[in-house]
């Protein structure tokens, strides 16, 4: 660190404004203010201007970086700005890729900054030297500063592509930032200007694409002839004036709200809309739209079928109407204005609390009651429950409280814990929920460490059945059969069981093993009134 706290010193003692500083004073002028990182040798110019410039961004460490990509997709859920990733070279942005990848399908705001190689140590071929570019531009769009400065201005120009997205795009981009760019001095100062402007809406994109007036009319038209599905993503599962618009419409015509089933975020309970999900397996999913007259999908594509299965379902809908919209809420109240009332309201029937037996083993059923009824106001439940929480969707309202609900939206398990970080981090007074499969918590137990760190408020429930359940669920929707020795040691975690409480101490949080309704019911209890992190292994029988 004596070398290159010379080399970013002047004679006089005066720190040099480097790259790096650019880029630090860049992301200070756009509004972020958290960065998840996992640095490395690259990126210590980047992590020394952190000190240097009053009013940069709260830096948090993850211990992995699918710690560092979940973290921040969480974070951009929550409060729809930019969240940041500091990463090592293209082996750590590798690791990040598949909570990239769930960013990405969330259409999160995502920007990483990943430390490459000097420029000219580039063709020597070191052993950490890698394809960074290819790797990203996977899951996003990708740039290089040449330089130190354009180090400020490439991250200022992801950072507008970023808020500036066009509909459908992926909103995960990374700046790769060359070693020797960040720590030489700047040339030449510039002023950043992050001000966007004001594009109207909704309203004036029709304005400016007239062609399409005739389609959002045609939209309008579908809902207004009754038994239509109203397909909603972005926004408008969490957007109060989007929520008004949506209650017009159904009670003006009639139309079933309905989510996608791998759904970003929702906020549901208390007086907002109730919506209808969209089912998991393709066969249930195209009876579920065959029963409505017309589908319109607005703020999300219309939804296709997660894998091919030999029923060579491939889309669930057809001919759905797509009202590709960057103002969901804009276009929700178009809609609003131009159906033609007369259909009567679509009935969703009632939750209620079930019975169950609080003193007798616990099964999966019996810990969604337990954790809906349970749940406090304004809770974010983080759902990775997977097999387990088959039946959460239904009964989680029974509390009538509000809450916010995340799914794994890109597939790639192991998301749940990294994504109550981010939202933890996000909304610090809100209790979180990581309602947690077994066997994609595996994947990111580095996570726990993090939540105690930085004394997270976070509740995670593990779904103890000792095996990738999915798996055994998709071996038989095939038709394989229960699966040889073989087979079967591909989907057991009993040889050995994770010890989750003693696991989770290791990492500095609380835990507790429960195997009743009763006992459940006491931790969640125990966990909602401890401040900081408190797992909770639940034994599912």
């Amino acid at each position: 660190m004596a070398g290159l706290a010379q080399h970013m010193q002047g004679t006089n003692g005066v720190i040099k404004t480097t790259g790096a500083h650019a880029v630090v004073k860049t992301l200070k002028a756009f509004g972020v203010d958290v960065i998840f990182a996992n640095p490395g040798t690259t990126e210590m110019p980047l992590i020394s201007a952190l000190d240097d410039v009053d009013g940069a961004p709260r830096c948090i460490l993850c211990a992995h970086e699918t710690v560092c990509s979940g973290a921040a997709d969480g974070y951009a859920r929550m409060l729809q700005k930019p969240a940041c990733t500091i990463l090592h070279l293209g082996v750590g942005l590798a690791n990040a890729l598949a909570n990239l990848h769930n960013a990405k399908r969330a259409c999160s705001p995502v920007l990483n900054l990943v430390g490459t190689m000097a420029a000219w140590h580039e063709a020597a071929d070191a052993p950490l030297e890698s394809d960074a570019r290819a790797l990203a531009e996977w899951c996003g769009g990708c740039d290089v500063a040449v330089g130190s400065d354009a180090c400020g201005p490439t991250v200022e120009q992801a950072l507008l592509g970023i808020r500036d997205f066009e509909g459908g795009e992926s909103r995960v981009t990374t700046v790769l930032l060359p070693h020797d760019a960040q720590r030489d001095p700047l040339t030449r100062l510039r002023g950043i200007d992050p001000m966007a402007e004001d594009d109207g809406g909704f309203e004036a994109a029709l304005r400016e694409y007239p062609p399409y007036v005739d389609h959002a009319k045609a939209c309008a038209a579908a809902l207004s002839r009754g038994g239509a599905a109203l397909v909603i993503g972005g926004s408008g599962l969490f957007d109060e004036e989007a929520f008004a618009a949506l209650q017009q419409l159904e009670a003006a015509t009639g139309c079933a709200l309905v989510v996608q089933n791998n759904f970003s975020r929702c906020d549901r309970g208390g007086t907002r809309p109730r919506f209808r999900r969209v089912p998991y397996f393709p066969a249930a999913a195209k009876a579920f739209f065959a029963s409505y007259k017309a589908v319109v999908c607005v703020g999300c594509k219309p939804p296709v079928a997660m894998f091919g299965y030999e029923d060579n379902i491939s889309r669930v809908v057809d001919n759905a109407l797509e009202l590709d919209a960057m103002d969901v809420v804009g276009a929700l109240n178009y809609l609003a204005k131009h159906v033609v009332p007369g259909a009567p309201a679509a009935q969703v029937p009632p939750m209620a609390r079930g019975d169950m037996d609080e003193t007798g083993p616990l099964t999966a059923p019996v810990l969604c009651q337990v954790l809906a009824w349970l749940q406090p106001a304004d809770a974010i439940v983080v759902d990775e429950s997977l097999t387990t929480g088959a039946t959460y969707w239904d009964c989680s309202l029974i509390g009538g409280l509000p809450f916010t609900h995340l799914t794994l939206t890109g597939g790639a398990i192991g998301s749940g814990p990294c994504l109550a970080v981010g939202a933890a981090v996000a909304c610090p007074h809100r209790r979180v929920v990581n309602f947690q499969a077994d066997g994609s918590a595996l994947y990111s137990t580095p996570a726990l460490w993090c939540q105690s760190r930085e004394g997270l408020d976070v509740t995670t429930i593990i779904c103890k059945n000792d095996a990738y359940r999915i798996l055994d669920v998709e071996r038989a929707t095939q038709g394989l059969g229960s699966g040889g020795s073989k087979s079967k040691r591909l989907t057991d975690l009993s040889g050995p069981a994770v010890d989750w409480v003693s696991l989770a101490r290791g990492y500095g949080v609380q835990g507790v093993s429960v195997k009743t309704a009763v006992d459940l019911r006491m931790a969640l209890a125990e966990s909602f009134r401890t401040p900081g992190p408190f797992l909770i292994e639940a034994c599912i029988q």
